[in-house]
């Protein structure tokens, strides 16, 4: 690990990291609401924030435009207190490079061991490449203190659903991590995924699987600091599964509570930030919008799969 990194541990403690893992559309913002509200959690979302299109536009959960919106002024003050680079357009928290094979290496989805053996391998090649990891490694968490520090929270949330970023910040020994894997029944992610990017259950399916493939190697690789929760339970008994959670995490189980839009956030992600209700639904769309062709589809590509999470076809 570079030696930037190991000098930002302090006295062998290492902080705790909850991180949300999953495919899109899986349900992640609604978990992030909700474990937001226990009062040992700071989180703004997404951390790697790199869908946000046009910052001049975007809006913070607060209502307010995120230049103009006081707690990301802040978190913008203390990075450049700290003389690292930041801005609203590039966080440097998503490991992306400019450079092609720097790029390749960052951005490779999660193999098996001999694979991600070879990934190692191209860092120690590519120096380079390993301190550019490393440079988004520390940006990322110092963006957690900071985070921490305005919200008082002792346990960071990321909620960015990338497995590649769990194996980065795994690799770095900077943190005492837990990862949920959240995992949704299937046809209602594709659905969500081809409304959204406007492509066919073929795309769609096989994006949807070959996220949960690197999802699984994650979850083996975890082992007991792993766990798997489902969507619609979630939705059906969230009391029960927030207390599975902080129990997991190792924080107060009392502490829940749905009702998350009765206090202000300042959360990264999907348009569900923006709405006004607290209300907890099973988004079952699909059953409407999904043809036979789509489901016919979608049980050639992911049947298997998707049964063997608990799921019917």
């Amino acid at each position: 690990m570079n030696k930037i990194l190991k000098n930002t541990v302090r006295n062998g403690d290492s902080p705790k990291l909850l991180y949300i893992m999953a495919p899109s559309y899986t349900g992640s913002t609604l978990l992030t609401y909700l474990l937001a509200m226990h009062p040992d959690i700071a989180t703004i979302g997404e951390l790697k924030a790199s869908a946000m299109g046009s910052v001049d536009t975007y809006t913070c959960s607060c209502g307010t435009l995120i230049r103009e919106c006081g707690f990301w002024r802040q978190v913008s003050e203390e990075m450049a207190q700290r003389g690292l680079p930041f801005s609203f357009e590039n966080f440097g928290t998503h490991f992306r490079s400019k450079e092609y094979l720097c790029d390749r290496l960052l951005r490779a989805g999660i193999k098996g061991p001999l694979l991600e053996m070879l990934r190692h391998a191209g860092f120690t090649i590519l120096p380079r490449c390993g301190k550019k990891r490393d440079r988004i490694v520390l940006q990322n968490q110092i963006i957690m203190e900071i985070v921490k520090a305005i919200q008082g929270g002792r346990v960071f949330l990321d909620g960015s659903k990338d497995p590649n970023r769990v194996a980065y910040f795994s690799s770095s020994g900077l943190w005492n991590i837990r990862v949920i894997y959240l995992i949704r029944d299937g046809r209602g992610t594709t659905n969500s995924y081809m409304r959204h990017y406007n492509v066919t259950m073929e795309i769609a399916a096989r994006e949807w699987v070959h996220t949960h493939r690197q999802c699984d190697r994650i979850k083996e690789k975890m082992g007991d600091d792993c766990l798997t929760m489902h969507y619609e339970d979630l939705c059906r008994n969230p009391d029960d599964v927030l207390q599975r959670i902080f129990q997991f995490v190792g924080i107060d189980t009392d502490s829940i509570s749905t009702d998350f839009r009765s206090v202000e956030h300042h959360i990264l992600g999907n348009a569900m930030r923006m709405t006004s209700t607290s209300a907890i639904r099973i988004d079952e769309k699909w059953k409407k919008i999904l043809t036979s062709d789509d489901l016919a589809v979608f049980k050639a590509i992911a049947g298997h799969l998707h049964t063997s999470y608990g799921y019917s076809l």
